[in-house]
């Protein structure tokens, strides 16, 4: 923007030296054409008026030839919603933990992720065919930071997944054309030092990272915050609104500082208490904010959860998440709902993920 300016700044200056250069030769011609009258026996005498005639076709011979300013056109506006997956586009994504069990989603390593694209692929064509005015976004929903026991990770309680896994999972989403979501748990650590210290450099550079915030894993860095994380599962984390607001803002800064199409913000949530002050997230117009409804069960109970959280406290987009049933595992939804009773859900989800 202050290139813009400048360069307008010069343009403008450029044409007002013209004018004045101009300005000065139509007044020295007219100057000789006072002196050469006075001298030709006045303005009345018959060679006066020729000569007059000659000088100020002279003048505007010079005026000609001074180049013409051209009018400058502005640079058009960077707008970050174009392209941007919301609110135009349903997003399906595959979820996973980085190094989890089968359990734990299919994108939890890249060789069950491959497995399960063509299944992916298939729900993302039904959600189309259903809404076919919300093309579909094929995406990875994937935690990278994961809470672990305070004993083994005594700083935050809490591990990242190391850079090399971050990147092939990069490299996947660019071959197959897929949105990446960094989904965080956290232990201790506060939004901002995991975001700032650990995924910016991504979150700058392509265009296809977005975020996810898991509030359920997340404690306040306080001793007591500690002491709740050092216990889990036996206490429930939470976030306060004032993190949220500070991945929405900054979010928001990415895509305008480095001309990213608009990013998107899903933030889970599974119970009342894991979101605090939730009243008070303030929504950025350039930053897209998922309010994810989580928790595996029987449809009734997932179509309640979804009404108390997100129709009956809306932020500003709904998501859904769906849990697959795994042999030996009880924790999914049974029976699993179809795209069609995803879509019956009021406001339809815009964000749908597969565990």
């Amino acid at each position: 923007m202050q290139t813009t300016y400048r360069y307008l700044k010069r343009a403008r200056a450029l044409v007002a030296q013209r004018s004045a250069v101009s300005a000065l030769v139509v007044m020295s011609l007219c100057a000789v054409v006072m002196v050469t009258d006075a001298h030709a026996g006045g303005a009345g005498s018959p060679h006066a008026t020729a000569h007059t005639r000659s000088v100020a076709a002279k003048a505007s011979a010079a005026q000609s030839v001074l180049p013409a300013a051209q009018p400058q056109s502005r640079l058009a506006a960077f707008d970050p919603g174009v392209d941007a997956p919301l609110p135009d586009d349903r997003i399906v994504a595959a979820y996973g933990i980085v190094g989890g069990g089968e359990e734990n989603g299919p994108a939890s390593s890249l060789q069950s992720l491959d497995a399960f694209l063509p299944q992916l692929e298939a729900f993302g064509a039904q959600y189309a065919a259903l809404d076919p005015i919300h093309p579909v976004r094929l995406a990875i929903d994937l935690v990278v930071n994961v809470i672990q026991p305070c004993t083994q990770y005594p700083k935050w309680c809490a591990s990242f997944a190391d850079d090399a896994t971050i990147q092939a999972y990069i490299t996947y989403c660019q071959v197959h054309h897929l949105l990446l979501f960094f989904d965080l748990q956290l232990g201790v650590e506060p939004v901002a030092d995991a975001v700032v210290g650990s995924l910016q450099p991504y979150l700058q550079r392509y265009p296809f990272t977005e975020l996810a915030l898991d509030t359920e894993f997340h404690f306040p860095n306080t001793p007591s915050g500690y002491a709740e994380a050092a216990g889990y599962p036996c206490c429930l984390g939470w976030m306060d609104a004032s993190e949220i607001n500070w991945a929405i803002g900054y979010l928001a800064q990415i895509s305008l500082t480095y001309h990213l199409p608009r990013k998107t913000l899903v933030i889970h949530q599974w119970n009342t208490a894991v979101i605090q002050n939730k009243a008070q997230i303030a929504l950025n117009p350039n930053t897209s904010v998922v309010l994810q409804s989580d928790g595996w069960g029987g449809p009734e109970d997932k179509i309640g959860d979804y009404q108390a959280f997100v129709q009956q406290s809306l932020i500003e987009y709904g998501g859904y998440k769906l849990f697959l049933p795994h042999p030996g595992d009880t924790q999914s939804d049974s029976p699993l709902q179809s795209p069609q009773d995803v879509l019956r859900l009021f406001p339809q989800p815009l964000f749908v993920s597969y565990q």
